[in-house]
């Protein structure tokens, strides 16, 4: 798979390595769709048996206990590690676990990767097809306001249908003995029907009673059908002896009569079978039939829909599968018919939103026409199932075990506001037919629609007002073309988008062919006038000519002299940029108060001397380092000397202690006009002394110094 996006979580080794014993356990229990507790005996397998047998198992039992999360992360798993030998069924669940979670782009890239890689180009149109529907249903809206009623518990409620003023109903069994029986798919209590006052709905599932001890039994009962004259129900039950191979129990469907006020005669009906399940029964408006789902040998896969005829409530015929209209290769469950003779079922296989939806099909003249989604936001991700209507059809209940309930399957009520008119995305192009030239309507103008190919689609002869429309479809490209008799054609190109029932421009304007002599015949005396200005202009233009001439020497001379300045200074920028990363790179050379130094240790001299000590000699060395390796350096040599002695004395003193310095430097290898020695005297104190006594010995020593200046750097 080209696009497989998820994040496979790790999963850390919680226990020891379980043996073959825990192995088979856990599969027996696979087997006997007891996925609860097969879950942790999987979970404690994974870290050393990562088969595609055992992840397929519980990725399937996450998904048969909703977990979709779970089960989506596994379906992932098996798909990117197995990916060639898993077929459709798993690609389909991991599809419906992404709906489920949301991720609808995602889901669709599934099926329609594996579809296409596969060459299945078929399924790929089809679910092409679906995709837009699905659009289209979305479109509406939501089409109903819902509520979750307050019956429901964490446990599962679901079939409700309103039987006078008691809604009854189906839930996981609200009292059971000291140890009760567990139901081990999700080990939760078996199945019971109650029933509770309409009336009375907001005081919560208090209220519920059973209905009946001799329908209710310690096995599953559940979803039911009631006669009108209340005399007879058929009722789910799972089977209390009779199991298949596997030792799975299936479900019946069973019959019991109002007799003196109370529920008696139950009995299973004929077209039951222990190899299979029949389930959900559900009459007709005059009951002369009664429909249910079965996955019974020779439907179309998995559950279908039948019905059987029934003859004086007691006379059954043989069941009759609705045929590849209503069933599909997935689940057909659920069955309920309105007054009107409309069904409406849950599925899985037809264009849904996620696990099962409810649907519609609408009964014309006796036959089931094809079936419609119920739309939002009764469907939704999660298994949405067992809708039932009121007698005004606008209202009823359904059930589903989407996230926000209060826990498992949970009732909720609906009220329609919105009907069903599922539509193909469409938009308009409009516009009016104007003259270029006067911007006046042009009637009576043929307006034709094009399609990509460049096939008229279809054409319309403005009024008085020279508007048009054309009802169009979405994401399309067409041609507007318009003409008229003495005007020139136009065309336009119009792109439509997805934005539903907009509006696209489509004015166009023609360009009259007695305008466009009139605008020649202009042109051409333009022609001529223009003609005489250029032979006018041409006199003109060589008198320019040299003026111009002249005027671009003298400018050439002024830019010659510009760029010349400009590279003297970007020469100049460039020799400080040199100067600076010198600087910074020559940790002795140092600005300071606007100067650029050689720093060294001090250089300083004895009392009333000019000869260099021998530390400061070997100081000068890095200067003479430095001024080698920049030969366009020039140094100035300053020195200074203490108060002592008078300012002249002090003048020449430090002049011969400069020259010293400089003879040193010259004698190193220093040209002699790169070194400036000057002697500063006494002028420039670092300490100020007020009288030879105010400071200390340090303090003239300080002041007896040499300080190298950077006067010129070329």
């Amino acid at each position: 798979m080209r696009k497989l996006l998820f994040i496979l979580l790790a999963i850390n080794s919680l226990t020891p390595v379980l043996g073959q014993q825990e192995l088979k356990r856990a599969d027996t229990y696979f087997d006997r769709a007891f996925y609860s507790d097969a879950i942790p005996l999987y979970e404690e397998l994974l870290p050393r048996n990562k088969s595609s047998k055992l992840i397929k198992n519980l990725a399937d039992s996450y998904y048969k206990t909703y977990n979709m999360k779970a089960a989506a992360r596994w379906y992932a798993y098996l798909i990117s590690n197995y990916g060639e030998n898993m077929d459709e069924s798993y690609h389909f669940k991991l599809n419906q676990s992404l709906k489920a979670l949301g991720d609808y782009e995602q889901a669709n890239t599934v099926l329609l990767d594996f579809y296409s890689q596969s060459d299945q180009m078929d399924k790929v149109d089809q679910l092409k097809k679906e995709f837009v529907y699905l659009e289209n249903v979305s479109a509406i809206g939501e089409r109903f306001d819902i509520k979750n009623l307050d019956i429901n518990t964490t446990t599962s409620e679901f079939g409700a249908v309103l039987v006078d003023s008691n809604l009854m109903y189906t839930a996981s069994r609200k009292k059971s003995g000291a140890i009760p029986k567990l139901y081990r798919w999700n080990n939760q209590n078996y199945l019971d029907i109650y029933s509770h006052p309409i009336q009375k709905l907001a005081l919560g599932d208090s209220l519920s009673v059973p209905l009946s001890n001799t329908i209710n039994t310690k096995m599953h009962e559940g979803t039911f059908a009631i006669t009108k004259d209340r005399k007879t129900i058929y009722f789910t039950r799972n089977s209390k002896k009779k199991t298949d191979t596997k030792k799975i129990t299936h479900l019946k469907i069973y019959k019991a009569e109002w007799v003196d006020g109370a529920w008696k005669n139950s009995i299973e009906l004929p077209f039951n079978d222990d190899a299979f399940s029949t389930e959900h029964p559900a009459l007709n408006e005059d009951e002369t039939k009664l429909y249910f789902a079965s996955d019974r040998e020779g439907g179309f896969g998995s559950f279908d829909l039948y019905y059987v005829n029934i003859q004086s409530g007691v006379l059954y015929g043989n069941p009759i599968n609705l045929g590849k209209d209503i069933n599909t290769d997935k689940k057909e469950q659920f069955p309920f018919l309105d007054q009107k003779g409309n069904l409406y079922f849950s599925s899985n296989g037809h264009p849904g939103y996620g696990l099962l939806d409810v649907f519609i099909s609408k009964n014309e003249n006796g036959i089931f026409q094809n079936p419609d989604n119920l739309g939002l936001p009764v469907n939704s991700g999660y298994d949405d199932f067992s809708l039932t209507l009121n007698h005004d059809g606008t209202e009823g209940f359904f059930s589903s075990n989407r996230p926000g309930g209060k826990g498992s399957d949970d009732i909720y009520s609906f009220k329609e506001n919105k009907p069903l008119i599922i539509e193909d995305c469409k938009q308009f192009i409009a516009g009016v037919l104007t003259d270029k030239t006067t911007n006046l309507p042009i009637s009576m103008g043929k307006i034709s629609l094009l399609d990509v190919e460049g096939k008229v689609i279809e054409t319309i002869t403005t009024g008085q007002d020279a508007s048009y429309k054309f009802l169009v479809q979405c994401t399309a490209e067409y041609k507007i073309e318009a003409e008229k008799e003495g005007y020139e054609d136009n065309f336009k190109i119009i792109i439509t988008d997805k934005e539903r029932n907009a509006i696209k421009d489509g004015s166009l304007t023609l360009f009259s062919l007695e305008e466009r002599e009139k605008q020649k015949a202009l042109a051409l005396q333009k022609k001529r006038e223009e003609a005489e200005k250029i032979a006018l202009a041409e006199a003109e233009r060589k008198r320019k000519e040299e003026r111009i001439a002249e005027e671009q020497r003298l400018q050439m001379e002024r830019e010659k002299e510009e760029k010349i300045k400009t590279a003297e200074k970007k020469a100049e920028k460039e020799h400080l940029q040199k100067i600076e990363k010198v600087i910074q790179q020559e940790e002795d050379i140092v600005k300071e108060d606007g100067r650029t130094l050689i720093k060294t240790e001090e250089i300083h001299f004895d009392y009333s001397m000019w000869y260099l000590r021998r530390e400061s000699r070997k100081r000068l060395g890095k200067v003479i380092e430095i001024m080698k390796s920049n030969p366009g350096i020039v140094l100035e040599i300053g020195t200074h000397t203490d108060i002592r002695g008078n300012s002249e004395y002090n003048r020449k003193l430090s002049q011969k202690r400069a020259d010293s310095a400089k003879e040193f430097l010259v004698e190193n290898g220093i040209a002699e006009n790169r070194v400036i020695a000057k002697g500063y005297g006494e002028s420039k104190p670092i300490v100020k002394c007020e009288t030879v006594e105010s400071c200390t010995e340090e303090d003239h020593e300080w002041n007896r110094r040499c300080e190298l200046v950077i006067v010129k750097w070329e």
